[in-house]
């Protein structure tokens, strides 16, 4: 290949820096820097330029994931709550039994949300469900005629179930948590 000029070289630089340039447009490249001094001072502020641009990219790959995952905490602390609702919601109507698969993903999802304070999840649901119920058997006293200590203990017994269940998912999210650690390892 004959001689080429600055401009050519300068379009070529980029793809010899990348290894992407064929052999011969390399050669010239070279060729071009060893004889012109300007060429040869930007083609090696080139090796400056992505030594930055690789720093900064790494620096910026550790906040990218450190968003993806607060966005994933955040996620799961909504379907956390969401789920809370609608279990709770449910309680007594005919879609009541879905609870037995609602309250164990609940408490999987807030160990995996909340790793070292998991246990909020479950006592969460418990006064949840408790307050529920108790404001629900205050309001119906007149049509349902219950007496006051069985307001009281009767909204305990929803909240045990529904805890207990909450419970059972938090320990199925650390039983998956210790398989799929040993797996990485």
């Amino acid at each position: 290949m004959n001689k080429i000029s600055c401009d050519i070289c300068m379009d070529l630089m980029p793809l010899v820096k990348d290894s992407i340039a064929s052999e011969e447009s390399s050669r010239a490249v070279m060729q071009h820097i060893n004889e012109c001094k300007d060429c040869k001072i930007l083609f090696d502020e080139m090796d400056e330029i992505s030594k930055i641009k690789n720093e900064s990219i790494r620096m910026n790959d550790k906040k990218v994931i450190s968003k993806i995952k607060n966005q994933l905490v955040l996620g799961a602390m909504i379907m956390v709550i969401i789920g809370s609702f609608i279990g709770v919601g449910i309680s007594e109507s005919e879609w009541m039994f879905y609870n037995i698969i609602i309250m164990p993903l609940i408490g999987g999802l807030g160990y995996f949300a909340l790793k070292q304070k998991f246990y909020i999840v479950p006592i969460g649901i418990f006064l949840l469900t408790y307050l529920w119920n108790f404001i629900k058997y205050i309001i119906e006293v007149p049509t349902n005629g219950m007496d006051l200590t069985a307001i009281i203990t009767a909204p305990s017994a929803w909240a045990i179930i529904y805890s207990g269940l909450c419970i059972l998912g938090v320990i199925i999210g650390f039983l998956l948590y210790i398989a799929f650690k040993k797996e990485n390892e």
